[in-house]
């Protein structure tokens, strides 16, 4: 039997049933999408130590394959694998030296500050009395040194019973980390030693249409985190210069433990300066109140150029990320993923950000007529070969874009 509505009200009819069918099962594989981000974010999350051993293995392996590939091409015998042998018996004895020093210096360090918890708390106790006659606070309304010495009285024999009650687990603990560290030095040696067919097992099972693409993703990967360890291992080496020296022209007490605390907080980006000058000007106010002042003044001034001048340089330089990205990229990441988030989220973002940036001037570029990148790579590589072709899309979207406007500057006179 035929439709007996007008052939009009039919047409209307059909394209009203698709699009209510193309959103009902747009929206659906959306919902199902979300569904297993989520139950792949709860598996991860699962075996989190396990991904997170794997992962510092293959960023321990991507600092130490250039550093291999180097002494391979110098050394007169053994290539490639006596380079890796000599580099992990580095890092292995350089592990070693560090275990043995925190366990020697590190533990008669903090023996020795548990133990002069009385002269110390005498010392803040002046400290706090000066501070209220220079100020001329009034007992009757605001004592200082009462105060810290209630607070003393009660929070210092806590924490001294707690610590000495968690002598076991913090024992524990460490050895579970030493233990884990051992696994990521054993996996990272296995990913140098195995890297080319690694990457030669992954290109196989990426099919050949999308070389291209896996081949700008290694290079990303590498730039990125690349460039981000690179920029924290200098500023937490110039961190560890600034602490040790001051600490020496002032005779600051305590420099192991000073300066291994501040070169762990130099790890975290942005908020990881600030926590690495607490140490050593907790050390110049407790032991040397004296050369507190200068103490504080030295250090304030040099962190906050590296903090304003250097690191936003070093940053932007290495990877590629607006200062506004990498804020953005430590509050996302230690939201999601808490302190491994904060420290590994600006290289992740700054990949994301470089894919996203390349595919984007590829489009601008063919949009516009007249510009062509293969013209523009033959162009640019002719006189500087070493360009990557992320810069060469990057000069084509620019050359597109100024095109543009002058057809459409002209278009309008």
């Amino acid at each position: 039997m035929a439709d007996p509505r007008p052939p009009v009200l039919r047409d209307l009819t059909s394209a009203g049933s698709a699009r209510i069918a193309a959103t009902f099962f747009g929206l659906g594989s959306l919902v199902f999408g979300l569904l297993l981000a989520y139950l792949a974010i709860v598996l991860i999350d699962s075996f989190s130590t396990i991904c997170l051993i794997f992962f510092l293995a293959w960023l321990l392996a991507f600092v130490v394959s250039p550093l291999v590939d180097v002494i391979a091409r110098r050394l007169p015998i053994g290539g490639r694998i006596a380079a890796i042998a000599l580099v992990y018996l580095v890092i292995t004895a350089g592990i070693v030296a560090l275990v043995i020093g925190i366990a020697s210096i590190g533990a008669a360090e903090v023996t020795d500050f548990l133990g002069r918890t009385a002269e110390t708390t005498a010392r803040v106790n002046a400290t706090l009395a000066t501070v209220q006659s220079t100020l001329r606070i009034d007992p009757a309304v605001l004592n200082l040194p009462a105060l810290f010495q209630r607070a003393a009285t009660t929070v210092i024999p806590q924490v001294t019973a707690s610590f000495a009650g968690q002598i076991q687990s913090i024992a524990g603990a460490t050895i579970a980390v030493l233990g884990n560290l051992f696994i990521v030095v054993i996996l990272s040696l296995y990913m140098v030693a195995g890297s080319r067919g690694i990457l030669d097992k992954v290109n196989r099972i990426v099919p050949n249409r999308y070389a291209g693409e896996l081949e700008l993703i290694e290079r990303t990967v590498s730039h990125a985190f690349g460039g981000f360890l690179r920029t924290q291992v200098i500023l937490v080496v110039v961190q560890i210069v600034l602490t040790i020296s001051v600490g020496l022209i002032f005779g600051l007490p305590y420099l192991f433990l000073t300066g291994i605390v501040s070169a762990l907080a130099m790890f975290i980006p942005f908020f990881g300066p600030p926590i690495a000058l607490f140490p050593p000007i907790l050390m110049a106010a407790l032991f040397r109140p004296g050369v507190l002042i200068p103490v504080a003044l030295i250090l304030f001034g040099v962190q906050t150029v590296l903090v304003n001048v250097g690191q936003p340089r070093l940053m932007r330089h290495s990877i590629g990320l607006h200062p506004i990205l990498v804020l953005l990229a430590l509050l996302v990441g230690a939201q999601v993923a808490g302190l491994w988030g904060a420290i590994f989220g600006i290289p992740i973002v700054a990949v994301g950000a470089i894919l996203v940036g390349y595919f984007i001037d590829l489009r601008a570029v063919a949009e516009v007529e007249g510009v062509d990148v293969e013209t523009v790579a033959a162009e640019l590589l002719a006189t500087d070969p070493g360009m990557s072709p992320e810069q060469v899309v990057a000069i084509a979207a620019d050359r597109a874009e100024a095109a543009q406007a002058a057809r459409s500057d002209g278009a309008t006179t």
